[in-house]
């Protein structure tokens, strides 16, 4: 009788630890999943900035925006005599 109490006091024992096991990774899989949706976010983001970016970068949208700052092009540019 006493061997069988202590093989269920083992049992309960090893299942506890399962379901602790469980629960934890339970746990680090739904903040795996935050953090992977997280990072796509990100990614979009970076991906749309480097797109605006390159846009901006543009010559004619420079030239546009040098002429509104002011800026003569080299090409229409003359010598003061």
């Amino acid at each position: 009788m006493r061997a069988a109490l202590r093989f269920g006091l083992l049992y309960l024992l090893a299942l506890l630890l399962l379901l602790a096991l469980g629960h934890r990774n339970q746990g680090e899989r739904a903040q795996l999943a935050q953090l992977e949706a997280r990072l796509e976010a990100l990614t979009l983001r970076e991906e749309a900035l480097l797109k605006e970016g390159w846009q901006a970068a543009r010559p004619h949208r420079v030239l546009d925006w040098a002429e509104r700052q002011g800026f003569v092009p080299l090409s229409r540019g003359r010598w003061a005599p």
